[in-house]
């Protein structure tokens, strides 16, 4: 079979057996029919076939599955809609990994820009990269304005909108792109330091194609946006914009909080999102306000940055969720130079304020 292997991991119930859960598993992905009607209409080659099944434990297997390249057609959503489409309704099955080689390789499309390319572009050769977040949500435009010029004078690389800053009335889209634009602007002539604005463009596909344009009219240099909740295709029609582009986990979690079913942490956030296009990827740290472990990060760190069989540039790592400034010595030695570091809440609640608080963050990093 010409086709591609998804890793699975599956729990078992009292009474199941491995082999029918597998099964039904290839079933339900695929011809969605009783095995005796698939037969009888001659469809079996639309199933997939379990390859290297492995007890782990009592009641937990490790599985591959070969799945026919035909049954994509080279689509991304048919591609998600294979991967985690029925399945995602049962309970008991994780996915860890996928043999990306055998994928087409124009069906993903990779970081347009990555580590390599960010650093060309904006000539920050070797160190770590700082970021922060304009928030909260109800703040007035100009108070949002005047935070992200605080945090531009000081000269924080990536200053994004909170994911939840999108069209409210306190602070409409158009009104704080261009107000925060502005700062980024009036700091650089000021100070001669380079920082940049990410704006939130998460909505519907059409409004986040207006507001891109809206945005790259501005000259903004890059665009923040939640894949979970606009579509995770979404990042490839992006693209056509030629701007980095920083996912956030929103909308995300109930796809890796439980330890028995859905997607592992490094594949999702640090194989997937790479693939499908992210230039950061953001994700809450261990120790912060989720439950992230520190395996589980430094193997998501791991599966944004390493070689990519089909040539994918490498994604910067953006762990955040809770990071305190103080800690920012430590994490930087523990993830190393090929990161982003995100901190918000920590540098609001500095005693002598935002832009005290960004420049000990953005020394902390030169």
């Amino acid at each position: 079979m010409s086709g591609f292997r998804v890793f699975y991991t599956v729990q078992l119930t009292s009474g199941e057996s491995i082999h029918e859960r597998l099964n039904v598993l290839c079933r339900e992905q695929s011809a969605e029919l009783p095995q005796d009607v698939i037969r009888n209409i001659g469809m079996e080659h639309v199933v997939g076939v379990p390859e290297s099944i492995h007890q782990v434990s009592e009641k937990q297997w490790e599985a591959e599955i070969i799945w026919p390249l035909s049954n994509i057609d080279e689509d991304i959503t048919q591609f998600l809609n294979l991967l985690f489409g029925n399945i995602s309704l049962m309970r008991g099955i994780k996915i860890t990994g996928l043999s990306w080689a055998d994928l087409p390789e124009n069906l993903f499309p990779g970081p347009q820009f990555g580590i390599t390319g960010i650093r060309k572009k904006w000539n920050i050769p070797e160190r770590a990269l700082s970021c922060t977040a304009l928030k909260p949500m109800g703040f007035t435009t100009g108070k949002l304005a005047g935070l992200c010029y605080k945090f531009a004078r000081a000269g924080v690389d990536i200053i994004k909108d909170d994911h939840g800053l999108a069209n409210q009335s306190t602070a409409s889209f158009e009104e704080r792109v261009t107000a925060c634009q502005k700062a980024i602007s009036r700091a650089r002539e000021e100070t001669g330091k380079n920082s940049r604005y990410f704006p939130n463009v998460t909505a519907s596909p059409s409004e986040i194609f207006k507001r891109i344009e809206f945005a790259l009219e501005k000259k903004v240099e890059g665009i923040l946006i939640s894949p979970h909740l606009a579509g995770l295709g979404i990042m490839k029609e992006i693209q056509k914009y030629k701007i980095p582009i920083m996912a956030h986990p929103a909308f995300s979690g109930q796809l890796v909080s439980d330890p028995t079913h859905g997607f592992s942490i490094p594949f999702l956030y640090g194989s997937l999102w790479r693939a499908l296009g992210a230039d950061f990827i953001i994700y809450p740290n261990t120790g912060g306000r989720f439950s992230f472990s520190t395996l589980d990060c430094a193997s998501l760190n791991t599966e944004a940055r390493k070689d990519s069989p089909l040539g994918f540039a490498a994604s910067w790592p953006t762990p955040g969720g809770g990071i305190q400034r103080e800690t920012i010595p430590h994490w930087l030695n523990a993830y190393g130079n090929d990161t982003v570091f995100l901190t918000g809440g920590s540098l609001y609640q500095h005693p002598k304020g935002i832009e005290i608080a960004a420049s000990e963050f953005v020394n902390m990093l030169t």
